[in-house]
């Protein structure tokens, strides 16, 4: 059902008093009301409902950190609320662990083996890719979460971890191996149990 332009201004109004005043109430509105539409266009640049539903929170906690910055004047609150969506999800793309995981999940998915598969992004979504990688050697783990998950370079692990470069490649490419002979075990499992 379509709220009237006249119900969305006393909306919008309702919600800057509140926000204007700190009152808690102005997210709850806010949430009831354009949730919906904040985590479409999250969703829409992020491409995953994990991290769509994690921007999303840290969108309304922007939100609300940034509440006295909101001048009507300038704008309507909902154009204001999509640029803080937009914003954390563009952030969110840029951030090192972001694009260190779906690194990982391309390489997982190089040569075919996406086509091999079939089912493994609904397996890494179902079973969550850190559980799949916490059944790695704990070298192979540690490599896998320092440079994916953390964002830290192959030098910056060497260096860490004070072995050698080459020695630190070697080990990544095990572990990606690994990862790719688990998710294919995972998915002959999943189609005998089916």
């Amino acid at each position: 059902m379509q709220i009237s332009l006249k119900k969305a201004g006393l909306l919008e109004s309702t919600i800057t008093r509140l926000l204007q005043k700190n009152d808690q109430t102005a997210i709850t509105l806010i949430y009831e009301n354009y949730s919906a539409s904040l985590y479409g266009v999250i969703y829409k640049i992020v491409q995953s409902e994990e991290s769509a539903q994690e921007v999303l929170q840290d969108c309304f906690v922007k939100i609300w950190q940034n509440s006295s910055k909101y001048n009507s004047e300038k704008g309507r609150l909902f154009t204001w609320l999509i640029n803080i969506a937009r914003n954390s999800a563009i952030d969110k793309i840029r951030s090192a662990p972001f694009r260190r995981a779906r690194e990982l999940q391309s390489m997982i998915d190089k040569d075919g083996l996406q086509k091999e598969i079939g089912l493994s992004h609904i397996i890494i979504a179902d079973m969550g890719l850190q559980k799949i990688i916490s059944a790695l050697k704990e070298d192979h783990r540690i490599l896998i979460d320092l440079i994916y998950f953390q964002g830290y370079s192959q030098r910056e692990v060497e260096k860490m971890l004070l072995i050698p470069l080459g020695t630190v490649k070697s080990r990544l490419r095990i572990a990606i191996r690994e990862l790719r002979k688990m998710l294919t075990g995972e998915q002959q499992f999943l189609l005998m149990s089916a």
